[in-house]
C-alpha cells in the first residue's frame, strides 16, 4: 500500500472534492466530525465474471456514502470497498473550514499480467503484539496502579477504596432514619431481630474493617443463631449482600451451627423452591471465600469454583464493592497478588472463567485473572467517579482503555461481565451524544455494540411483560430513541437492534426466530440472533422446575413444531457451514470470528438437547441427522485446535464443543426405545458407522479417525456391565455389515484397537471379534489369489498395500492380547483361513517386514496352533532366517517347532527347499554367524539327519564345498563338546547340487507411495471401448431381413423397373395404385407429399 495523496481541503458551501490521476481502490482515510464521504463507483470485475453474472450493467455515475464522526486528534477510517469496484473521485460534505486528509490505497490497472513461472513462497504468519506493559495489569506487580493514575487526573483526587464504597455500596435508599416508626434496636421482636441484624451488616460490609469487626461481635454474636423461623427471603438476601465482606463470610463459616443450619434448611422440602436457590447462593458466597483464599496461596486448588465465585461476586454493585475494598484494604490478600512474580517471558492473558466452566487454568493464569478483574473494577469504579464529578478528561481515557480491553481475549469476557452492572450500562447509555461526536461518546458506543454481542448481556435480566421504563439498561441504550447512536454503523445498529428486541419480547420472538429459515451460509448477524434465541430457551429452563413443558409447549402453540427437529434442524446447518470452513479447497480467508460463533452456537443447541431428548426423544430420522451433525462438528473441532491459537476463544469453544459431541452421543445412545421400536444406540452406531465419506469436503482420513473416536467413546466401557450386555446382544447383531464396512477403513492400529474392544466388551455371547478376523482373512485370502495377474502397476502396488495393512493388523492382534492367539488358534475357520493365507505367502514368496514380524509372534505361539499351520509358520521361520542370518531370535522358535510337529504335516519337498534355502544363505556368510546362531543351526541339521526320508536328509540348492565351508564355521564357533556332532551330521547328511532355486519373489514395501498420477488413474472410471463396425458376410435376418435379401417376386416385378427413375406429375402415385406394386414387398411407407396441380392437399 502507498500513500495515495495529501492535500489540504479548503471549503465552498461546505464541499470540496478530489481528482485522482487514476481509478484508486480507497482503503483507508480518517475520522471527521459529522462529515458526510461520497465515492463514485467504478467496477473493476473481471471480463469473464462480468459476462457470466446475470445482471451485466456495470454501475456507472453512482455515489456510494459513508458518513465519519471525527472527534479530534489523529485518527483512521476503514472503507471496506471489497475487490469489485474502486472509485476516482472523493467528494466530502460537513462543517468545515480546512481539513487535512491522508488516502491510501491500491491504484487499479485494467492489464492483468500473468505469471511466466511459479515460485513458491512462505505464507505470511501474523505475530500478535503482546500488551505493554503498562497497559496488562493482569501480568503487573500491581494491577490497580492505571486507576490509580486515572484518578490523579481529578482535581481532587479520592482513595480507590474510598470510590469504590461510595460509587458501589454506600448509597442511600430512602430516609429510614427520619420515619416515626424506625425501631431501635432494643425494642426489636426477637422474630424481626434476625431481619433486622442482617439488614445492619449488609449496610456495615462495605464500612472499615475495624467497624465491622466491633459490629459482628456486639450484634450478631449476641443476637443468636438463625434459624428456619427468622430465615425469611429477606433476612437471607441481606446475609448474602454481608457476605461479600471477607471479614463477615469468616465470622459466619466460624459459626458451625449457623452453616448447619443453613445446610439443613437448604435441604429440607417445607421451604420453598425460590427460598432455598437463595440459601444455596448464600452457602455458596460463604464458602467461596474460603475457597478463594486459599487459592491465592495454594497452587492445587479449586480454581473453577474460586472462579464461579468471582462470578457471583460481579453480578451485584454492592459485592463488587465490598470485593474491591476488601482487596484493597485486606494487606493478606494485596500481598499474596503483588508478591507473585510475572517473569516477562511468559505473559499470559486472562483464561475465559466468566463464560466456560471448562478452561484448563494454572495457578499462575488464575492469578492473572484475578489481578485483571481487579484492575477493571477499578478502572470502571474511575469511570463512575469522574462521570459523577463531570470530568470528561479522566472519563474519556478510562472509556479508551476499556475499550482497548474489550478488544482482547480474556480481557473482553471481564469487562462485558463487569459492565452488566446497572449503573454502569447507564452510565454508558448517559456518554452516548448526537451532537457535536467526542471521543468519549464514540468510545461509549463502542462499548456498548460490543456488550450487545454478548448473548448473556442481553439476557442478564428477565424483559418478558416488563414495561419499557422496567427494561434491562443495556436494551434501553440500545432501543432508546432519545439518544440515538451517532458513530455506529448502519449496519452495526440493525444487527444489535435485532438482538435487542428479540431479548426484549422473550419466548415468542425467540421461537419465531428459531423457526425462520434462515438464508444459507448463515451471516454473523443471523448467528448473534439465533444464539440469543438459544439463550432465551435456556433461561427459561433454568427458571422453572418445568421448563422443558413449558418451552415445548410454547413452540407447539407458536409454530406448530417440535423443539428437538428444530434444533437437530439447526445444527445440521452450522455444521455444514462449519464443514466448508476445514474444506480441502482452500477457503478465501479463515474467518475466525464466524467459526467461533458457529461453534459457540452449536455448544448451545447440543446443550439444549441435552436437557430436552431424555423428556421428548427424537425420532429415528431426526436422530440419524443430529448423528450426522455432531461427527461433523467434532471433526471440524478438533481441526479448529491445531488452527487456532490456544489462547484464542475459538480454540476454546472448540475444545468445549468436541467435549459436549461425546457427552450427547452417549447420553442419547443409553437403552431408549426410538418410536419404531429400535435402540437408539443401534440407530447411532449404525449412523456412525456409515460416515458417507464421499460427501464430506474435508479430509476424509481424518473425518474416519474421528468418527472412531467417538464410536469408541459410546461403547461401554467393561465388560461386565449391563450395557455390554445390551450393545452384545442387540445392538452388535443388527450392524454386522457396516462394523465390517467400517473397519476396513482404518488403518491397521486403530483397526486391531477398534476389533479388540468390541471383541472383549462381547465376551464371547456371538463372536463379533471372530467373525471380524474372519472377514479380514478372506480379504487377505482374495488379495493374495490376485497379486500373481497380470494387472495393471498401480493397482498391484494398491493390493501389494492392502496385503502389507492386514498382515500388520494380524501381527498387531496376535502380539498384544491373549484373545488375539485363543481366536486364531481355536476357531477353525479362522485358523484354515489363516494357514490358507501362509500357505499363499510361501507360494508366491512374498517377502515384507509385517510378514516378519507375524511370523516371529506366531512361532511364539505356535504349540496352540494345528499341526498344518504350525509347519507353515516353521517354513516362514526358516524363510524369515534366512534375511536375517546374524539376529539369534531368527530361528529361536525353529528347535521347539520341529520336536512338536507330527510327521504327518510335513512336506518333506517344501522343507527340503526351505533348509537348503538357509544352509546356502549361511554358507555364504559363515563368517557372520555367531556361537548362538551356529547352535540353532546345527540343532535343525541334527534333526534332519536323524530322520528317516531321504528326502528330508537330503540338502538341495548348494554344493558340498559350501556346505563344508559352513561346517567348518560352526566348529569353530560352537563349544568343543558339541565339534564332533558337527562331523557326525556331515557324514549323514546328502548334498544335491542339481536343484536350482526360483529368484522370482514379491516384495513388498511397508508405505504406500505413488505418483499423483497413479491415484488420479486409479480414481478414474476405466475408459469405454469404442464402437466397432459390423465384419461383412455375418449378417443376421431379422425384422428387415426381406429388405437386406429381396425376395425372387419384387426382382421380377414390372414396377422394378420404375424403382429408380424420376417420377413427373403424379407417376409415383398411380405406380402405387398398380397390384404388383403392393404384393409381397417389404416397402415401408412412403413419407411423400402429394400435391394436386393447384397446390392443394390430395
Amino acid at each position: 500500500m502507498r500513500l495515495l495523496g495529501w492535500y489540504q481541503l479548503e471549503a465552498r458551501q461546505n464541499t470540496a472534492a478530489i481528482l485522482f490521476p487514476a481509478p484508486c481502490n480507497s482503503l483507508t482515510a480518517p475520522d471527521a466530525f459529522f462529515l458526510d464521504v461520497y465515492f463514485n463507483t467504478i467496477s473493476v470485475q473481471p471480463t469473464a465474471a462480468v459476462q457470466d453474472s446475470q445482471d451485466k450493467r456495470a454501475p456507472k455515475n453512482v455515489l456510494a456514502s459513508t458518513r465519519i464522526a471525527y472527534a479530534g486528534d489523529q485518527t483512521e477510517f476503514v472503507v471496506d470497498m471489497g475487490i469489485e469496484y474502486a472509485t476516482r473521485l472523493v467528494i466530502f460534505n460537513g462543517e468545515f473550514t480546512s481539513m487535512f486528509v491522508a488516502i491510501y490505497g491500491e491504484t487499479v490497472t485494467s492489464e492483468h499480467s500473468e505469471a511466466v513461472s511459479y515460485e513458491p513462497k512462505l505464507l505470511p504468519v501474523s505475530t500478535p503484539l503482546p500488551l505493554p506493559p503498562s497497559l496488562d495489569p493482569g501480568n503487573s506487580s500491581n494491577p490497580i496502579l492505571l486507576a490509580e493514575q486515572l484518578l490523579q487526573l481529578l482535581p481532587v483526587a479520592p482513595e480507590l477504596s474510598f470510590a469504590a464504597r461510595l460509587i458501589f455500596v454506600l448509597k442511600p435508599e430512602r430516609d429510614d432514619w427520619d420515619l416515626p416508626d424506625f425501631p431501635f434496636f432494643s425494642e426489636l421482636d426477637p422474630l424481626d431481630g434476625a431481619y433486622y441484624v442482617a439488614k445492619l451488616l449488609s449496610k456495615a460490609a462495605a464500612q472499615q474493617t475495624r467497624f465491622s469487626r466491633t459490629l459482628l461481635v456486639s450484634t450478631y454474636r449476641s443476637s443468636g443463631s438463625f434459624n428456619e423461623h427468622t430465615l425469611d427471603e429477606g433476612t437471607v438476601l441481606y446475609l448474602h449482600a454481608a457476605a461479600a465482606d471477607v471479614e463477615i463470610a469468616r465470622c459466619f463459616r466460624e459459626d458451625e451451627s449457623f452453616l448447619s443450619s443453613l445446610d439443613d434448611l437448604q435441604g429440607s422440602p417445607k421451604i420453598e423452591s425460590r427460598l432455598r436457590k437463595k440459601l444455596k447462593q448464600l452457602l455458596a458466597r460463604i464458602r467461596g471465600w474460603q475457597s478463594f483464599e486459599d487459592v491465592l496461596t495454594n497452587t492445587n486448588d479449586d480454581f473453577v469454583g474460586s472462579a464461579s465465585f468471582l462470578k457471583d461476586i460481579v453480578t451485584e454493585e454492592n459485592a463488587v464493592g465490598c470485593w474491591l475494598k476488601c482487596m484493597l484494604t485486606h494487606d493478606n490478600l494485596t500481598s499474596r497478588l503483588v508478591d507473585v512474580p510475572t517473569p516477562s517471558d511468559t505473559l499470559a492473558l486472562p483464561p475465559l472463567l466468566f463464560h466456560d466452566s471448562y478452561v484448563e487454568v494454572s495457578h499462575k493464569t488464575f492469578l492473572v485473572f484475578v489481578k485483571a478483574l481487579l484492575a477493571v473494577s477499578g478502572v470502571l469504579t474511575t469511570l463512575a467517579w469522574a462521570g459523577s464529578v463531570g470530568d470528561d478528561q479522566c472519563r474519556e481515557r478510562a472509556l479508551a482503555l476499556l475499550v482497548l480491553w474489550q478488544g482482547i481475549d480474556g480481557y473482553r469476557e471481564i469487562i462485558n461481565h463487569c459492565l452488566l452492572l446497572r449503573q454502569m450500562t447507564r452510565r454508558l447509555g448517559w456518554n452516548k451524544s448526537d451532537d457535536t461526536p467526542t471521543k468519549r461518546s464514540i468510545y461509549a458506543e463502542r462499548l456498548l455494540v460490543g456488550l450487545a454481542k454478548d448473548p448473556q448481556a442481553m439476557l442478564n435480566e428477565d424483559c418478558e411483560n416488563l414495561e419499557d421504563s422496567e427494561l434491562p439498561e443495556l436494551i434501553k441504550a440500545i432501543l432508546s430513541p432519545e439518544i440515538p447512536f451517532s458513530s455506529t454503523t448502519t449496519e452495526e445498529l440493525m444487527e444489535i437492534g435485532k438482538l435487542a428486541r428479540v431479548a426484549r419480547d422473550g419466548l415468542p420472538s425467540a421461537i419465531e426466530e428459531l423457526t425462520f429459515n434462515s438464508l444459507r451460509p448463515f451471516s454473523l448477524r443471523r448467528l448473534r440472533v439465533l444464539r440469543v434465541s438459544l439463550v432465551i430457551i435456556a433461561k427459561k429452563l433454568t427458571d422453572y422446575d418445568d421448563g422443558e413443558r413449558r418451552v415445548a409447549e410454547a413452540f407447539w402453540l407458536e409454530r406448530h413444531q417440535g423443539v428437538g427437529p428444530t434444533l437437530v434442524s439447526i445444527l445440521s446447518d452450522v455444521a455444514d457451514d462449519l464443514n466448508h470452513h476445514f474444506a480441502l479447497q482452500p477457503p478465501p480467508r479463515m474467518n475466525q470470528a464466524l467459526s467461533d460463533l458457529l461453534l459457540r452456537i452449536a455448544n448451545d443447541i447440543i446443550t439444549l438437547l441435552t436437557r430436552f431428548t431424555p423428556t421428548y426423544p427424537l425420532i429415528s430420522r431426526d436422530l440419524r441427522t443430529l448423528v450426522v451433525a455432531v461427527v461433523d462438528l467434532y471433526a471440524c473441532a478438533n481441526a479448529a485446535g491445531s488452527t487456532f491459537s490456544q489462547s484464542s476463544s475459538a480454540y476454546l469453544a472448540a475444545k468445549i464443543t468436541r467435549r459436549n459431541c461425546r457427552v450427547i452421543l452417549s447420553t442419547l445412545s443409553k437403552a431408549i426405545q426410538a418410536e419404531s421400536g429400535t435402540s437408539n444406540a443401534q440407530i447411532i452406531l449404525r449412523s456412525l458407522l456409515s460416515p458417507h465419506v464421499e460427501k464430506v469436503v474435508r479430509d476424509p482420513v481424518h473425518h474416519i479417525l474421528q468418527v472412531y473416536d467417538l464410536t469408541m467413546n459410546i461403547l461401554p466401557q467393561a465388560s461386565s456391565d449391563e450395557a455390554a450386555t445390551f450393545w452384545s446382544t442387540e445392538v452388535f447383531p443388527k450392524v454386522l455389515a457396516e462394523l465390517k464396512a467400517f473397519s476396513c477403513l482404518l488403518d491397521a492400529e486403530t483397526r486391531a484397537t477398534f476389533i479388540q474392544r468390541l471383541a472383549m466388551l462381547d465376551n464371547g455371547e456371538i463372536g463379533i471379534g471372530d467373525w471380524l478376523l474372519v472377514e479380514q482373512m478372506k480379504g487377505l485370502l482374495t488379495t493374495l489369489h490376485t497379486l500373481p495377474s497380470p494387472i495393471q502397476e498401480d493397482h498391484k502396488l494398491l493390493l501389494q498395500y492392502q496385503v502389507t495393512s492386514i498382515l500388520h493388523f494380524c501381527d498387531l492382534v496376535i502380539s498384544s492380547s491373549a484373545w488375539g492367539v485363543s481366536s486364531f488358534s481355536t476357531n477353525e475357520d479362522l485358523s484354515q483361513l489363516l494357514n490358507d493365507c501362509l500357505t499363499l505367502t510361501l507360494d508366491y514368496h512374498v517377502t515384507s517386514l509385517a510378514l516378519k514380524r507375524l511370523t516371529r509372534h506366531l512361532a511364539e505361539h505356535a504349540d496352540v496352533f494345528a499341526p498344518d499351520v504350525r509347519f507353515n509358520i516353521l517354513l516362514l521361520s526358516l524363510r524369515t532366517a534366512q534375511a536375517n542370518f546374524s539376529v539369534p531370535d531368527a530361528l529361536k522358535f525353529v528347535p521347539d517347532i520341529l520336536k512338536s510337529l507330527p510327521s504327518t504335516s510335513i512336506t518333506p519337498e517344501h522343507l527340503q527347499s526351505e533348509v537348503g534355502r538357509l544352509i546356502s544363505t549361511y554358507s555364504d556368510h559363515a563368517l557372520e554367524i555367531k556361537s548362538d546362531v551356529a547352535e540353532l543351526t546345527l540343532y535343525v541339521l541334527e534333526w534332519l539327519a536323524s530322520q528317516e526320508d531321504v528326502k528330508l536328509t537330503t540338502l538341495v540348492g548348494l554344493s558340498a564345498d559350501q556346505f563344508q565351508h559352513l561346517c567348518s564355521h560352526l566348529a569353530s564357533a560352537l563349544p568343543p563338546e558339541r565339534q564332533a556332532t558337527v562331523s557326525v551330521i556331515k557324514d549323514k547328511l546328502i548334498i544335491d547340487e542339481d536343484e536350482v532355486f526360483p529368484s522370482s519373489t514379491i516384495e513388498i514395501l511397508d508405505t504406500l507411495i505413488m505418483p499423483l498420477k497413479a491415484v488420479e488413474n486409479l480414481l478414474s472410471p476405466p475408459p469405454a471401448e469404442p464402437p466397432s463396425t459390423p465384419k461383412r458376410g455375418t449378417k443376421t435376418p431379422d425384422i428387415l431381413g426381406v429388405v437386406i435379401s429381396p425376395p425372387s417376386a419384387i426382382l421380377r416385378s414390372p414396377a422394378a423397373t420404375g424403382l429408380t427413375k424420376t417420377y413427373l406429375n403424379n407417376d409415383f402415385r398411380q405406380l402405387r395404385q398398380l397390384p404388383s406394386t403392393r404384393m409381397n414387398t417389404s416397402r415401408l411407407p412412403s413419407t411423400h407429399v402429394d400435391v394436386g396441380i393447384n397446390g392443394r392437399w390430395t
